[in-house]
């Protein structure tokens, strides 16, 4: 929101005029001697203005009090409330798990355990798929290490065959003396 202009002049204005004033009555005061009394005057207006707004808190604070009490007296039934409220709700669901959710648990753990050993009675189940998955897995190990032997056979048979020819290829170097045709004329 704008102030208009008028209205800021006479803001300007009148502020101009309460510092004039100010001025005049201060050199007035300084010329008669009337300093002692505006010091009373001005004390007088402070204590006035402190006591007005002292009684004002305590009003604020009476009415704080009286709000928060007030708050307390409807909070506290609905607190009882819902105190009461818990305690049955606990209570149902005890009841509901003691009467229908053990049973049930009880009834279907000893199903699946009598299935289990029937199962394991009978010789089919998890039982027998385990030992054939470990028996599979085995065979596969040892599958595989065979193949690791026959290609480590076979590296260390090639190595060997050629260390062999390397040192047939020395021993005949070392026994057969060098011609200048052997090597075309460079040394």
């Amino acid at each position: 929101m704008e102030m208009s202009d008028t209205t800021r002049r006479n803001i300007i204005i009148g502020v101009v005029a309460v510092v004039v004033l100010a001025l005049a009555f201060a050199t007035l005061a300084t010329i008669f001697g009337w300093w002692p009394i505006v010091v009373d005057i001005t004390l007088v207006i402070t204590a006035l203005a402190s006591l007005a707004l002292l009684s004002f808190l305590i009003y604020a604070t009476l009415s704080l009090t009286r709000t928060v009490l007030r708050i307390r007296d409807e909070l506290m039934p609905t607190l009882e409330s819902l105190k009461s409220t818990s305690a049955t709700v606990r209570e149902t669901a005890k009841t509901a798990s003691s009467f229908g959710v053990n049973p049930a648990v009880r009834t279907a753990s000893a199903v699946l355990g009598a299935t289990g050993v029937a199962s394991v009675i009978l010789g089919r189940g998890e039982a027998r798929t385990r030992a054939e998955r470990r028996q599979r897995r085995r065979q596969e190990i040892e599958r595989e290490m065979e193949r690791e032997e026959r290609e480590a056979f076979a590296r260390g048979a090639t190595i060997a065959a050629g260390e062999a020819a390397l040192g047939a290829l020395q021993t005949d170097a070392a026994n057969a003396p060098l011609t200048p045709e052997d090597h075309d004329g460079r040394r």
